[in-house]
């Protein structure tokens, strides 16, 4: 079981790194098919502006044999923003995944595909509504619609050594593209992405109360195209994860600390020069998740986060964002459960000598259940 969590830590870190902290993470394989939905909402307040989005998730999982695992992701969103006249509503992109596990629990291979069912061509000024929700230190829960139709395939392999699990992996990203504008046929093709990852965790024979897992992906990233010429391609990416899992009396408790970094971009019309100065500032988090059992079928939940982003080099696109949340789990029966949090978040932008503050409220609850 060790081995099988690490392996499924480091396929979410290779193909999903940018959101893995965002969430709990789910431990190892599905035993029972799994069907949970919910809604979410997050509202974001900049000055006298505000974006809000409103998603209710849709996932289906279902284990085919205690090696194989199949499942399907969507999601229904609307969002809006108060400046902008047209909001941005219907079906994401739907993404369908299987996962296999050797037997002998060393190696574990993910192939997928997203389904471009998401609205990819923007009209009027709704253009305005996804450059809020793409706002990366705000985290929307559905930060793009749609980018069509996408494959992948990774591969992980984990041996325990003593007292420690190390294990390593590749992912690659292929990305066939989509029509960004109404009533334009010109095609916008983002570059494949190929990711190399390692990691580890100590105390793999629960020898000490404390253990910690390190992670460390680098990705690489082909050019991104427009009407068959390209134009733009983005640097290489290195995320660090170091995680650090406990127990103090009956709660169980997590924390965090992210590294993310980026070289410099390339940017061109067919051919593409390295820009001058490095368009990617460093991205530091921390933060921390606990789970209290109050009872067989109660616990209690918290959840809290800090964002540092430096400015860029052309002192762009710095953040400063703490958050702070609190919520519970509750077991009908061994086969439904439901779950809510609240968080609220402060902090602000910094562009230049500007600082823009921001102040964002998030709702969510959702329901499982186990067939």
């Amino acid at each position: 079981m060790k081995i099988k969590y690490i392996l499924t830590l480091m396929v979410l870190i290779l193909i999903y790194s940018d959101l893995l902290v965002a969430q709990s993470l789910k431990n190892s394989f599905y035993r029972r098919i799994d069907l949970e939905t919910g809604i979410g909402m997050q509202t974001w307040s900049a000055g006298d502006d505000r974006i809000t989005e409103i998603s209710i998730p849709v996932i289906f999982i279902v284990p085919v044999n205690k090696n194989l695992t199949l499942s399907a992701v969507t999601n229904n969103a609307m969002a809006n923003l108060k400046s902008a006249d047209n909001n941005l509503n219907g079906l994401t992109d739907s993404r369908i995944t299987g996962t296999y596990i050797t037997p002998d629990d060393h190696f574990l291979f993910t192939a997928g595909f997203t389904l471009p069912t998401g609205k990819t061509r923007l009209g009027g000024d709704q253009s305005s509504v996804a450059s809020a929700l793409a706002l990366y230190p705000l985290s929307f829960n559905v930060p793009s619609f749609g980018q069509g139709f996408s494959a992948d395939f990774s591969g992980v392999c984990a041996y325990q050594v003593d007292n420690y699990i190390l294990g390593g992996g590749l992912a690659f990203v292929y990305k066939n593209g989509f029509k960004p504008y109404t009533n334009y046929d010109s095609k916008y093709k983002p570059g494949s992405e190929f990711s190399i990852n390692a990691g580890g965790e100590t105390n793999a024979k629960n020898r000490g109360p404390v253990k910690f897992t390190l992670d460390l992906t680098y990705t690489i990233y082909g050019a991104d195209s427009f009407e068959g010429t390209n134009i733009f391609k983005s640097g290489s990416k290195f995320i660090g994860v170091l995680r650090s899992l406990f127990q103090v009396s009956k709660t169980d408790l997590m924390f965090y600390a992210l590294e993310r970094t980026k070289g410099k971009n390339d940017r061109g019309i067919g051919t593409l020069l390295t820009e001058d100065r490095n368009s990617n500032g460093n991205q530091l988090e921390f933060g921390g998740i606990s789970y209290s059992p109050m009872s067989s079928k109660f616990g209690l939940k918290g959840v809290f986060d800090l964002k540092l982003y430096s400015k860029n080099a052309y002192e762009m696109n710095g953040a400063f964002i703490a958050g702070l949340g609190a919520g519970f789990n509750y077991y009908f029966s061994n086969s439904i459960s439901v779950d809510m949090l609240f968080k609220f978040s402060t902090g602000s932008l910094k562009n230049k000598n500007e600082s823009t503050t921001v102040t964002g409220i998030e709702i969510g609850g959702g329901i499982k259940f186990m067939l």
